[in-house]
């Protein structure tokens, strides 16, 4: 006769188990502090509608602010500096300057891209969008007929409320008028032409001029005609290294930087 008296384990119950040492809670590290003054600089530029020359809250003040160390200070505002945002005069005190754009010519980048990384507000003015025949350029490095119709679109480039440029584009039809349907205003042609139109972008050739402003840019950019400016002429090509999109880029100097990595062979 089996005996009941000695059951075996009945399956399905879970006993508890009793951690040994307890639970341990990882808390996420807590950024610089210097990062902390950085941001906070930056809101403050931002919203509080400095212009250039202005000058930014001393290194004192900041230090009691925050109740850091003057080294703590000086690497919230030497990152500033790093990105182009604010200079320093010598005993007088750190300054704002003007929104820069910089342009690494090594890697292919539109406006709005650019100035991201800063927290900067971009937009466009979209000026003129209209089909024209193909000036002898642009015909010439879409390889289309001479006179041949293209999509012309003319937009001012604006950061934190200034005209940092004047840009001439130009698309063949097929492309222009898939563009016309999307918001130039808010997003930059090459995000448009990567993520909505699916054309993935593979290299541009660059030229860059110094000299006198043209009546138009000089009259889009609101400066004397005469007066010096850039010209940044780039044909971008799809992956395939089909030419794509032309463009005339017109920007007053202190605006834009250009830098590249040139190697020694």
């Amino acid at each position: 006769m089996m005996s009941l008296t000695k059951a075996g384990p009945v399956l399905g119950v879970v006993k508890p188990i009793t951690p040994k040492f307890g639970t341990v809670i990882v808390k996420p590290a807590a950024p610089p502090k210097y990062l902390r003054i950085r941001d906070w600089l930056m809101d403050r530029i931002l919203s509080s509608g400095l212009e250039r020359g202005d000058k930014l809250p001393s290194e004192s003040d900041l230090t009691s602010q925050f109740d850091v160390s003057r080294v703590t200070v000086r690497q919230a505002l030497e990152a500033l500096r790093a990105d182009g945002i604010i200079e320093s005069h010598h005993g007088k005190g750190w300054f704002l300057r003007r929104v820069c754009a910089v342009q690494n010519l090594g890697r292919l980048q539109g406006f709005g891209e650019m100035l991201a990384p800063l927290g900067v507000d971009t937009r466009s003015e979209v000026l003129d969008l209209c089909e024209v025949a193909a000036p002898e350029p642009v015909a010439t490095a879409f390889g289309l007929p001479e006179g041949s119709d293209v999509t012309q679109i003319a937009r001012l480039r604006i950061a934190s409320g200034r005209v940092m440029s004047y840009d001439l584009s130009y698309f063949t039809l097929d492309v222009g008028r898939k563009l016309q349907q999307h918001d130039l205003a808010r997003q930059d042609i090459f995000v448009l032409l990567e993520r909505a139109l699916d054309m993935q972008l593979g290299f541009a050739d660059v030229t860059i001029e110094i000299g006198p402003a043209e009546e138009v840019p000089a009259r889009r950019l609101g400066i004397a005609p005469g007066a010096p400016i850039f010209k940044l002429t780039r044909l971008t090509h799809d992956r395939r290294g089909f030419p794509i999109d032309f463009e005339y880029v017109y920007g007053l100097p202190e605006t834009h930087q250009f830098k590249v990595r040139v190697p020694r062979r």
